[in-house]
Formats: structure tokens, C-alpha cells, sequence
């Protein structure tokens, strides 16, 4: 179940552990993971659209607690949420969801932590910069909001102290697509923790797998020989790089798309 009482203690984690130098404005992004065995898929799901309900029927509308939720193919269950506010918003959040239980109601809440025992095999969560100045969003894009239901990330774990100039390959990758008018955005993110920093996460929206596959086809066909130079030095300053890939899942996001 999305976040139990248990694993907020996550969230008293002082904010000076996550501290690092950052550009104006970016936004902060929280992305709580849950692992689920393929055998508890079915319980898991179930318990968090009960969980959802409980929600709605007590018509919690608080920023702090809402989530847009994604499911990759290998039941890794991603819920992502904005931090009000800033870093300082974290405390925030933390207090919104300790709140729950008397929302809710203590028993209420006690009964479906009892009852997810054993749905997770592991969590994790993620702190990161939503970094606008270094992403691209087309005057025209191909897509509706509706028909973004696929998501594929691409996690480029940089060579230390290449920060800067990973930066400026994602801004200068940013200027290629503009100047070609390319219909498909894509946007930054900075991880903020984690064992394996740096990290630079580039995401990109489809209708499917197929759909993206057909699209990237025709995007680098349009950008021609003028993409190989950013490639080359974007692969030169990345230790390692991986594809991952996921679906919107509205029936676990908060408030679902049906509540709005």
C-alpha cells in the first residue's frame, strides 16, 4: 500500500542530507518505489485502490498527498510527487501524511498496513529536481496530455565533476530539437540521493512502446547528422547508461483523473 505510517519515517530524514547547490527555481519532485512480488500483484493493487477510496470518501484534497502513479513492466510501482513549496516543503508533506491515521481513522489505518504485510519486497525513495531549463516542450506538441500514457526514462549515471557539462548537452539538445520543431518533448531530472550519483534522468512520453519506437524513427531522421555530435559527448561524460520504461496508471494515481 502507497506509503504506510511506517515508511514516512523516511520523510524525518533531515533536509540537509539531500543539500546541494541547485539552479533558480527548479521544482522538487518526490518518487516513492514499491517492488511488488508478481504472486502479490493482485492483493497489492487491490489494497491500494481501497486505500485510494478512503481517500476520496473523506475527501482529502490536500496538495501534500497526491501522486500520479506509474507500473513498469517488472511490477516496480513509481509514485511521483511534487514537493509544495520548495525543499521546505518536505517537512510539509511529512506532517500531511502522519495526519492520515486521524483522517482516516486509526483503525482503519492499522488494518490495511496489517493487511499489505507482505505485498512489497522492497522500497525506495527518491528525492529529485525537476530541471525545466534543461528539458524541451514544443510549442506543438504531437500528443495530448490523455495519450502520454507511456513513459520511457533514460538514466545517464554521469562521470563525476561532468555535471556542468551534462547541463549543457541537455540545453544544447534542448536548442536541436527547437530549431528543428520537433513535436516530442522531453524533461530533466536530477536525482538528489542515492548510491550512485551523479545521475541525469531523461523522460519521454508515448501513446506505447510502438508508437515511441515509430516516433524516435522519424525524429532522427529529421535531425540528420546535427545530432551526432551532441551523442558523442553526451556518451563520453556517462559512466553508464539505462533504459527503463513504465505506464500511467490513473486507477492508482491521487486524485485520479475521474476525481478531478
Amino acid at each position: 500500500m502507497k506509503r504506510t505510517v511506517l515508511a514516512l519515517a523516511l520523510l524525518a530524514l533531515p533536509l540537509a542530507v539531500f543539500a546541494q547547490p541547485a539552479p533558480p527555481k527548479p521544482t522538487f519532485i518526490t518518487v516513492d518505489e514499491e517492488v511488488v512480488p508478481p504472486s502479490m500483484v493482485a492483493r497489492y493493487e487491490s489494497l491500494t485502490k481501497e486505500f485510494l477510496g478512503a481517500l476520496a470518501a473523506k475527501n482529502i484534497n490536500d496538495p501534500n498527498i497526491a501522486f500520479t502513479t506509474f507500473m513498469t513492466p517488472d511490477f516496480h510501482y513509481l509514485f511521483v510527487s511534487r514537493l509544495q513549496g520548495g525543499l521546505a516543503g518536505y517537512e510539509t508533506m511529512f506532517n500531511a501524511w502522519m495526519s492520515l491515521p486521524d483522517k482516516l481513522g486509526k483503525d482503519k489505518m492499522k488494518d490495511l498496513d496489517a493487511r499489505s504485510v507482505g505485498t512489497m519486497s522492497s522500497y525506495n525513495r527518491i528525492l529529485a529536481m525537476r530541471r525545466d531549463d534543461l528539458s524541451y516542450f514544443p510549442a506543438t506538441p504531437r500528443l495530448k496530455p490523455e495519450e502520454q500514457v507511456y513513459a520511457r526514462w533514460q538514466f545517464y549515471y554521469l562521470v563525476p565533476g561532468k555535471e556542468s557539462e551534462a547541463e549543457q548537452v541537455a540545453k544544447d539538445y534542448a536548442a536541436l530539437f527547437k530549431a528543428k520543431n520537433i513535436a516530442d518533448g522531453f524533461t530533466i531530472y536530477l536525482p538528489m540521493n542515492g548510491n550512485d550519483l551523479p545521475l541525469l534522468v531523461a523522460a519521454i512520453t508515448a501513446k506505447s512502446p510502438a508508437d515511441w519506437a515509430s516516433n524516435d524513427e522519424k525524429i532522427n531522421a529529421t535531425l540528420g547528422n546535427d545530432i551526432r555530435p551532441l551523442q558523442a559527448r553526451a556518451l563520453a561524460i556517462t559512466r553508464r547508461l539505462e533504459t527503463r520504461e513504465g505506464w500511467y496508471r490513473p486507477d492508482l494515481s491521487y486524485p485520479a483523473p475521474a476525481m478531478k
